[in-house]
């Protein structure tokens, strides 16, 4: 009978046991816990089922006192390593293995690059194998300020949530921004620069659906660009503006103009990290309300991803109003381009 003991449940990703209750797909073999398969209905690899897919177990245990389990991955390791042969993440210092490390001082580990132990792709292609869905692997600084090798898999989270529905939720280059939601994760820093945001400004939030943002930049943008408006339709003769007080307006639109500058720089600097706080808000509102399933996928894949449209419609309210604003301007139009030709 086959021994399923550390493998992972794709439900409910727990480690099975030795006393578990374990039902296993009749086609590709994979196993679930029998609460699991009941609460699923069917195997979660059933569209693989006809390319040929066969379940193969994470990693090999072999039950004996030499395994140290790495807290990162769950490879176990033989006693004595210092650092993880699959991830290269520190490993616990348990009694046994300082005494067993302190026998072997001589032959020494260090950091994932200089560990001769470590070997990037030992079991990186079995897990690779059962796991449909995004891949990432990286490198990322650890506590110690060494560098240590990052995977991650579609049923490894970022922030609690599973990789795979942060993909079907991002849609459109979701590799990227689970590149970087995953570092920001391992980092705990925001900062990610977006070129996006800073060029395209209130169109990456619409486009993105991040409703609130792109209607708070577009108002902001709207504001700070008054003083400047002002300026060029006092300069173009509007009868309107006689006799109000003008003074003002030249330093206004200065100071505007850096304020601009400036929450330009703002958005393209923290515009990734608001885009994961509200893709994480909205994922977790799904989860709540769909079980894990087809049904939970096709939420994700309707709330998440891009709308074109909703870029379209920004753009049509902006030429709309600077239509508007045109109209107020006065007959003087020349001196307006001398201004702007300066």
């Amino acid at each position: 009978m086959t021994d399923y003991k550390g493998n992972r449940c794709p439900v409910c990703e727990k480690t099975f046991k030795e006393n578990d209750d374990i039902v296993v797909c009749p086609d590709c073999g994979t196993p679930y816990h029998r609460e699991c398969w009941k609460k699923v209905g069917a195997c979660l690899h059933e569209a693989e089922h006809a390319a040929g897919f066969e379940w193969t177990p994470d990693n090999v245990i072999s039950g004996g006192p030499e395994d140290l389990v790495c807290p990162n991955c769950g490879t176990h390791n033989p006693l004595g390593a210092k650092f993880c042969n699959h991830c290269g993440v520190s490993l616990p210092d348990h009694p046994d293995n300082v005494q067993h490390r302190e026998r072997q001082a001589p032959a020494g580990n260090g950091p994932v690059y200089a560990n001769p132990n470590y070997d990037a792709n030992a079991n990186a292609a079995s897990r690779r194998s059962n796991e449909p869905g995004p891949h990432l692997e990286g490198f990322s600084a650890g506590a110690d300020g060494n560098i240590y090798r990052k995977e991650l898999g579609p049923e490894d989270p970022i922030d609690g949530i599973k990789a795979r529905d942060w993909s079907t939720y991002v849609g459109p280059s979701s590799m990227y921004y689970l590149m970087q939601f995953f570092r920001m994760q391992e980092t705990r820093r925001r900062v990610c620069v977006s070129f996006s945001a800073f060029f395209f400004g209130p169109a990456y939030f619409f486009f993105r659906k991040m409703w609130k943002q792109g209607a708070f930049f577009a108002l902001l943008e709207i504001l700070l660009a008054v003083p400047s408006l002002l300026y060029v339709m006092a300069v173009s003769g509007a009868e309107w503006m006689v006799g109000l007080p003008l003074s003002w307006i030249p330093t206004a639109a200065n100071v505007c103009y850096v304020l601009n500058w400036l929450q330009m720089v703002i958005r393209s600097l923290y515009a990734v990290y608001w885009y994961k706080v509200e893709s994480k808000r909205r994922i977790e509102s799904i989860y709540a309300q769909c079980p894990e399933g087809q049904d939970r996928s096709d939420a994700l894949a309707l709330c998440g991803g891009t709308s074109v449209m909703a870029v379209v419609i920004y753009f049509i309210v902006y030429i709309v109003a600077a239509l508007f604003a045109s109209r107020l301007l006065g007959p003087n139009l020349n001196a307006v381009l001398s201004m702007f030709s300066l």
